[in-house]
């Protein structure tokens, strides 16, 4: 039993479930994102920056409405394995569901900020003028021309991916997921 208790206290295994679950989440939201994008550009491509760029925050919002249940699901019943009793409860209500939800919404909101950036630098900023916006077509992605659009968009996804990963562990860590305080 001690080993049982030693596995649900080990950090670095901690960090593997939550990386694996955040992982099952990244992919669901990329599959739905990469596909609506995809569908969307040829109407993105027509707008300014800022209007182009909220349409795609709108789709991420989708792709984040898809995700969050299956990563919320799955981390209350094994992400977190030392958890205090009170908090380990509370976080599969639907209240810590919400309370889940809703630092995962914040974390959504400070990607959206990385890939606003992203998108100017690939844009306007660097002088690459990577239209990640406009020209992003799975169909025509692997043509010359689209490749680099294609690299620059999944470069933009990672970073804001690996921000958000960070920022949901600490907040599931110390906010809803809280170990128990060791007996002195």
């Amino acid at each position: 039993m001690a080993k049982s208790l030693d596995k649900d206290k080990s950090l670095f295994l901690e960090l593997v479930r939550f990386v694996v679950i955040g992982v099952y989440g990244t992919l669901i939201d990329f599959a739905i994102e990469g596909w609506i994008t995809s569908v969307a550009s040829s109407k993105t491509a027509e707008m300014g920056h800022v209007a182009a760029f909220f349409v795609m925050f709108a789709i991420s919002i989708v792709g984040f409405l898809v995700s969050t249940p299956a990563t919320w699901s799955l981390t209350s019943i094994w992400g977190f394995r030392n958890v205090e009793k009170n908090a380990e409860e509370k976080a599969r209500s639907i209240k810590g569901g919400l309370l889940f939800t809703f630092w995962a919404f914040v974390g959504l909101l400070g990607g959206a900020v990385i890939q606003f950036l992203g998108y100017m630098i690939c844009l306007e900023w660097s002088g690459w003028n990577i239209n990640i916006l406009g020209g992003f077509n799975f169909d025509a992605m692997f043509n010359k021309g689209n490749l680099n659009v294609f690299f620059a968009w999944a470069v933009v996804m990672v970073i804001r991916t690996a921000f958000t990963m960070v920022f949901n562990y600490l907040t599931r860590k110390f906010l809803i997921y809280k170990a128990p305080k060791e007996a002195e």
